[in-house]
């Protein structure tokens, strides 16, 4: 979600005309008017994923248009989140390694769940606006859309 609104705010390099900067306005407000996400978790949430989920919704909802298209992904989050917490007690009650049949040491099968689950977030993060980066973006290109505009802006480029 975070590179649509990247993307219409006014980055491009050079000059930006009136008509470009109207059309990515209507284009940003477009993305406030989808259908609000709703804010209770699915039903087969695990707990973790459900807290998870009670602490975000407001968090995002404060800066980001979140909505019913974006369910999907913060559904994936939550569960990749709780998935990470499931592995790391096994990781803790059965430790780092453990003995195979042969008597050989193995990693724990939990450190790959556990790390295919921080891939899983980070992506769904990353589609949210979630990750310091995304942010960052989205709070440049906030910065650079409350400068305020030259008078002599419009003069020079009609010129």
């Amino acid at each position: 979600m975070a590179n649509p609104v990247t993307i219409l705010k006014d980055t491009k390099r050079g000059h930006i005309s009136n008509e470009e900067k109207a059309q990515r306005a209507d284009a940003r407000q477009e993305m406030f008017t989808h259908k609000e996400l709703i804010t209770s978790p699915p039903d087969y949430l695990p707990e973790m994923a459900v807290k998870e989920w009670n602490r975000l919704v407001p968090i995002l909802k404060q800066d980001l248009p979140l909505s019913e298209a974006d369910y999907g992904m913060l559904v994936a989050y939550c569960l990749a989140f709780a998935r990470v917490g499931a592995a790391e007690r096994e990781i803790k009650n059965k430790g780092v390694f453990q003995k195979a049949a042969n008597g050989a040491r193995v990693a724990n099968p939990a450190i790959k769940m556990q790390s295919n689950a921080m891939k899983d977030m980070k992506m769904a993060a990353t589609a949210l606006g979630m990750t310091m980066v995304e942010r960052s973006r989205i709070a440049l290109n906030n910065a650079k859309e409350k400068t305020p505009q030259d008078p002599f802006e419009s003069l020079m480029a009609n010129g």
